[in-house]
């Protein structure tokens, strides 16, 4: 059923996909976790606790909150959709037929959503192989935050290694190639299912 205001929530809920990647770790970088003047260290403060270097000590947290906070809305979006489109009439017929509320999640629900399951899962894995401007714009690679993509930055611009950089590309390629088919026959097979 519909919801009054239900066009405004996805529209703010949505609003952190259509943010740039260099923005929103310039944003989270400066507002959120500069030890000096940022909003997550001033409550921290605030609470007694001891300051906190977000961007070295827990570096590799605060990139993956920056991501999260990215694309969770997407995988949202997407789930959300398919939510939607799920038969009810199933629902209520296997409710009717004396089915708990988790057999109900499990047989009728998580097949439904499977197939949306597995976009999100092929989308967000492609984008995490290949994640760059945050690690660049927060910590440049530093405190073991590099990623396959930052190596390859590394390698060509700053080491004027195009051949290293070139086969790291191509690496990242195979390895995306080789996550993306073990997702697809995981799914699969539990589609067949």
């Amino acid at each position: 059923q519909p919801m009054w205001g239900q066009g405004v929530v996805r529209i703010l809920v949505i609003a952190p996909f259509f943010v740039m990647p260099t923005v929103s770790a310039l944003v989270w970088k400066n507002m959120f976790m500069d030890a000096n003047y940022g909003l997550l260290s001033y409550l921290w403060e605030f609470f007694g606790a001891e300051p906190i270097q977000w961007m070295s000590q827990a570096s590799l947290t605060s990139i993956i909150t920056i991501v999260s906070w990215q694309w969770l809305p997407f995988a949202t979006l997407i789930l959300l959709t398919a939510i939607q489109s799920l038969d009810h009439e199933q629902l209520e017929a296997s409710e009717m037929d004396g089915a708990t509320t988790l057999k109900r999640f499990w047989y009728i629900v998580l097949p439904h959503l499977s197939r949306a399951i597995t976009v999100v899962l092929l989308i967000q894995t492609i984008f995490l192989l290949s994640i760059f401007a945050e690690i660049f714009v927060t910590t440049a690679g530093a405190f073991g935050s590099k990623t396959l993509t930052y190596l390859i930055f590394q390698r060509v611009l700053e080491s004027q290694n195009v051949g290293l950089g070139s086969a790291g590309g191509v690496y990242a390629i195979i390895l995306a190639n080789i996550v993306a088919i073990f997702l697809m026959r995981i799914v699969g097979q539990n589609l067949d299912k």
